[in-house]
């Protein structure tokens, strides 16, 4: 911006192009400048407290947990250590977070290439990241129940966004109508399962694994 060459800044070039027009770099170079410092300051804070904890979801093993506070999880800080200690130990389950690593990685690759191609139909077909996540943590048994529940506890900070509740309140809107005013609540609960969840049941496995009902 601060050459004039616009490089980054597309769509204003061709206005400048077109029209003949002086752009006043040196105004939108203060307000970049500005826009980028109010950023800086306001996720400062943020980056500090929650900088190991995302690190924590993805790699627990080369995480210092020392860095992470666990005390609003409920989580007992001794346990937590012994079972990432033990954790450590075990090839088949550390080996989760590794093929989870290389999975998020080429996950990226794939979202830059489609990017690049402006393939935006293929992007949405890429697996979510979140899904690789929560299916690495939830293949752990319970064994390290502190470790997943420092892992979910962390996960739920981002599920649980103001555009997920505004979600789940609408859809609970649409579920429960006045034509259906006497649903249960534990009816409603499953129904907004099934209407928020990403997961998809297989439904040939699970029909195949039911009795038939022969009627005479």
């Amino acid at each position: 911006m601060e050459s004039g060459k616009l490089l980054h800044f597309k769509n204003l070039k061709r206005y400048r192009d077109e029209t003949n027009a002086t752009i006043d770099t040196n105004y939108f170079s203060t307000a970049l400048k500005n826009m980028k410092d109010g950023f800086a300051e306001r996720f400062e804070q943020f980056k500090t407290n929650i900088k190991s904890p995302l690190a924590f979801i993805v790699n627990p093993l080369n995480t210092n947990t020392n860095e992470i506070n666990s005390a609003p999880f409920g989580i007992d800080a001794g346990s937590l250590q012994m079972q990432l200690l033990d954790l450590k130990t075990k090839d088949l389950w550390s080996g989760k977070f590794t093929e989870l690593k290389s999975k998020l990685e080429e996950l990226e690759d794939q979202k830059c290439i489609h990017i690049e191609q402006h393939k935006w139909t293929a992007l949405k077909e890429i697996p979510r990241v979140e899904a690789l996540i929560f299916g690495a943590w939830n293949s752990l048994p319970e064994c390290y129940s502190e470790v997943k529940k420092l892992a979910y506890g962390v996960l739920t900070i981002f599920a649980g966004s103001t555009y997920s509740c505004k979600q789940a309140f609408s859809c609970m809107n649409t579920i429960k109508s006045k034509a259906r005013s006497q649903l249960t609540n534990k009816n409603l609960e499953s129904c907004l399962k099934l209407k928020t969840t990403i997961y998809k049941p297989d439904i040939i496995k699970l029909s195949k694994g039911m009795q038939s009902q022969c009627f005479h």
